[in-house]
């Protein structure tokens, strides 16, 4: 596979993530309304089958191709290059950084997904009162949304780069954007706890 391809892979597959996360947010920003809207809202979810499963489909697909691309890339990016970059500190500090970074998020994902599987979708809200009343599922969200955030800012610059954007072009925009998404997300639990 070229490494334009498996950029354009990458590229896509967080796209659709982008979208989604979007999607998610806003949809959970509805526990602000109250609980009638926000059970109405999961409920008609939950109810809707085969669009649920759709969606859930199409995010593991995408993330297996992400993280399958972003391993491929890293692995030939490795054996290609014949003088490594001059870097200030040890080479192995950034891609553990990195890495270590890539799996917590990949592993809240998880963990958020099977947890709310095992939810009662019938009072959502209450759950959710029942998830954010405790300090520890504070951290692990908040962990959660630390990963996110630095993946994003992360990923949001490097897609800039490749279509010709300079760091200072754009970062105002990752920095705003990233604030807005992952702010959303932590605005519930907060609202929840405090």
């Amino acid at each position: 596979m070229s490494p334009f391809l498996k950029k354009r892979i990458m590229a896509l597959s967080g796209i659709l993530w982008i979208t989604y996360l979007i999607i998610h947010m806003l949809a959970n920003l509805n526990f602000l309304t109250g609980a009638d809207n926000f059970n109405g809202f999961y409920q008609w979810f939950n109810d809707s089958v085969i669009l649920r499963w759709s969606i859930i489909g199409w995010l593991i697909l995408s993330i297996l191709f992400h993280v399958y691309t972003a391993i491929a890339r890293q692995l030939d990016s490795n054996s290609k290059r014949q003088i490594a970059y001059k870097k200030p500190y040890p080479k192995a500090v950034p891609r553990l950084i990195a890495w270590s970074g890539a799996t917590l998020l990949f592993s809240f994902i998880v963990f958020h997904f099977f947890q709310m599987q095992l939810l009662d979708t019938r009072d959502f809200y209450a759950e959710m009162r029942s998830i954010f009343t405790d300090p520890i599922m504070l951290v692990v969200y908040g962990l959660g949304f630390m990963a996110l955030a630095a993946h994003l800012h992360h990923a949001l610059g490097s897609v800039g780069q490749t279509f010709g954007l300079t760091h200072k072009q754009h970062n105002g925009f990752v920095i705003a954007f990233v604030v807005f998404l992952v702010g959303g997300f932590a605005l519930v639990p907060l609202s929840i706890y405090l």
